[in-house]
């Protein structure tokens, strides 16, 4: 038996844990803002992605787009967190080893890089861009944005059905 697998076993079986187990209410209702949080998240993201692209807005600065649409991505990634945790703690360890799971986790991080080196790099020269066509590297990272957020939420939605209908394993020896 793995650490991993003991802390995922130790995560089921915390008072949160097992009340989202158990409470017919509780997991419906962190899943719907978990859903919720997705919307803010990827709409919002995906907004400003799309300006970038040089798709969507194109008469509107890139950083007015940013100011007006990065703090709900901001709130939809805060609810990302709380929830997917809460989620996690009810089924961690039918999830722990799961490689969708591991997928949709490094696809999480791989957006993140996305975002950072985007902010590290071509956007720190909005300046010389906001209200014109948008260099490559800026549509690369909106192209690519969009294309990984919604692989993360195809990858949740085959997660949730995945672990879903697995058999629960057996109790740590």
């Amino acid at each position: 038996m793995t650490p991993a697998y003991t802390f995922a076993h130790w995560l089921t079986q915390t008072y949160i844990g097992r009340e989202m187990q158990g409470n017919a209410y509780l997991f419906p209702t962190v899943e719907a803002l978990h859903i919720m949080g997705s919307a803010a998240l990827v709409g919002s993201t995906s907004i400003l992605s799309l300006r970038l692209a040089g798709l969507f807005l194109t008469d509107v600065p890139v950083s007015k787009v940013a100011k007006q649409f990065l703090p709900w991505a901001w709130l939809g990634f805060a609810f990302q967190v709380i929830t997917g945790t809460l989620l996690f703690m009810s089924e961690a360890t039918q999830a722990y080893d799961n490689v969708i799971f591991q997928v949709k986790m490094a696809l999480i991080v791989l957006a993140g890089i996305n975002a950072l080196v985007f902010q590290q790099t071509v956007y720190r020269r909005v300046a010389t861009w906001d209200a014109s066509n948008p260099p490559f590297g800026a549509k690369f990272a909106g192209y690519a944005s969009i294309v990984v957020w919604f692989a993360v939420i195809a990858a949740g939605r085959w997660l949730n059905s995945s672990v879903a209908n697995a058999p629960m394993p057996p109790p740590p020896v």
